[in-house]
């Protein structure tokens, strides 16, 4: 086996004893690393036992003592296999772990801000860590790490000694984000833009937007947010922070930090930072105006938190962007941007109005491929032919609707004067999926979108497959 990754923190028996109010059980010894999945602990790391709707985690402690651990966080009521592992039995797992990083973050000494928002978050969570980069060791958000268990695992996995640090908190029922504020006790905030997200949980929009500012609200006076002025629940969220207000616009004169886009396919953004006068142009490689008020969000808080505006110039460059997001690839003729790792209404509008301005040959057909959008309660129907209205003003030349909600979508469209022989529609993506070769050709550009639970990305991955065919069939060195 490998040795500890000593990149990992270290994190003393007494340390995770106190912060978790644990007790020890056998000869404990410091641990690299924190896991809640036993095939994936770390070597000398500790493996936390969660009890989740489908599994109970005690049942791979031994699993994980396999794997190399070092230690395991269980309940003080357990009595299963340990295979020898030294316990530290607490309470309850899951609010021990919560607790763990909550103790670990009084340690830092580095500024730690928080993002929230309903959409948006990984990605400028990733545009401001590259900022962050930029002027120092910085920690942030592994992946779209978020919620319970994601947030503590993001922070026990932080170095100790980092400058700066950004971590995500993401939501979808109402009072899960104040405890997790807590826990990071951030020094300043963001939240993105704040639409009809979860409705099915949270009913209203002024719910949405109040459960996103607990985070503002857990920034001290001291401390800062960052906020879209032009965003819809502004001054709601303006409203409930108690913390010095920074604001970004691309439309308004009187924000802090204004953008004009100068290229929206590239994502090139000259920004300017009005209280100095200064200027830089930023390319990110994200496409739309959306993505531009991302950047503007990252900058932003970058420079409020010490990075100068100057640093900032080649900061984006190699900027990785979360898979499924807005994901380009080219193959046999066939160009699909998967952008099926969500959706929203808000996300949907965006998403169709940058690929409507996508530049590309006069000739080059393009084709939309939407899904349900997912919790969205009572206003579903509603909210699915407004997707449907949009869809219908757009230059594609086929519409794709995959999903019982996607069919309003697809009758809105129609109802709006979109051509009805131009539209398919499927019961699921995996029906749309086997029936690729019947609505494409080589030379599309496909947008796929959907929610996450949809499973969309099917339809990209057979939209590749039949390329891969296509070329292998017209290739006469394949030829039977």
């Amino acid at each position: 086996m490998s040795a500890p990754d000593e990149t990992i923190p270290l994190l003393t028996p007494d340390e995770l004893a106190a912060w978790t109010g644990g007790l020890w059980e056998g000869a404990a010894v410091p641990v690299r690393g924190v896991s809640q999945k036993g095939r994936e602990v770390p070597r000398g790391g500790i493996y936390v036992a969660l009890r989740g709707e489908r599994h109970d985690g005690h049942d791979f402690v031994a699993q994980a003592a396999g794997q190399g651990a070092a230690a395991a966080m269980v309940r003080g009521d357990w009595h299963g296999d340990a295979a020898g592992l030294p316990l530290l039995r607490v309470a309850d797992t899951r609010a021990a772990l919560l607790a763990a990083a909550a103790g670990y973050r009084r340690t830092w000494a580095g500024f730690v801000a928080g993002i929230t928002g309903s959409v948006g978050k990984t990605t400028t969570k990733e545009l401001i860590a590259a900022c962050f980069r930029a002027a120092g060791p910085t920690a942030a958000t592994r992946g779209n790490l978020n919620n319970d268990v994601g947030l503590p695992l993001s922070l026990l996995a932080a170095p100790r000694h980092m400058t700066r640090g950004i971590f995500e908190i993401g939501t979808n029922h109402p009072g899960e984000i104040a405890p997790l504020a807590h826990v990071l006790q951030p020094d300043a905030a963001v939240v993105t833009a704040v639409g009809p997200v979860h409705l099915e949980h949270f009913g209203t929009l002024a719910a949405i937007a109040d459960e996103k500012a607990a985070l503002l609200r857990a920034v001290p006076a001291v401390g800062f947010v960052v906020l879209d002025a032009d965003g819809a629940a502004f001054d709601e969220l303006r409203r409930q922070s108690a913390a010095r207000v920074v604001t970004v616009s691309l439309t308004r004169t009187d924000a802090q930090y204004l953008g004009r886009v100068l290229d929206v396919w590239t994502g090139e953004v000259e920004v300017r930072q009005c209280t100095s006068g200064r200027r830089v142009v930023l390319t990110s490689g994200l496409a739309g105006r959306h993505h531009a008020t991302n950047l503007l969000l990252a900058v932003a808080l970058a420079c409020e938190a010490g990075v100068p505006l100057d640093a900032l110039s080649g900061a984006l460059r190699g900027l990785e962007r979360p898979p499924m997001r807005w994901q380009t690839l080219c193959a046999h003729g066939w160009t699909v941007i998967n952008d099926a790792y969500n959706a929203s209404p808000v996300s949907m509008a965006g998403a169709l109005e940058t690929f409507a301005a996508m530049p590309g040959p006069g000739a080059a057909r393009r084709v939309v491929v939407l899904g349900d959008m997912l919790e969205l309660g009572a206003d579903e129907e509603a909210l699915h032919r407004a997707v449907g209205r949009t869809a219908a003003q757009g230059p594609w030349q086929t519409l794709v609707c995959a999903g019982r909600r996607a069919g309003w979508i697809a009758d809105e469209a129609v109802a709006a004067g979109y051509p009805a022989h131009q539209v398919w529609r499927y019961a699921d993506a995996v029906a749309a999926a086997a029936d690729a070769r019947c609505w494409t050709r080589p030379g599309d550009t496909v947008l796929v979108k959907a929610s996450r639970g949809v499973g969309l990305e099917r339809v990209a991955s057979a939209l590749l497959a039949t390329g891969a065919e296509e070329a292998e069939a017209s290739n006469p060195s394949h030829a039977r």
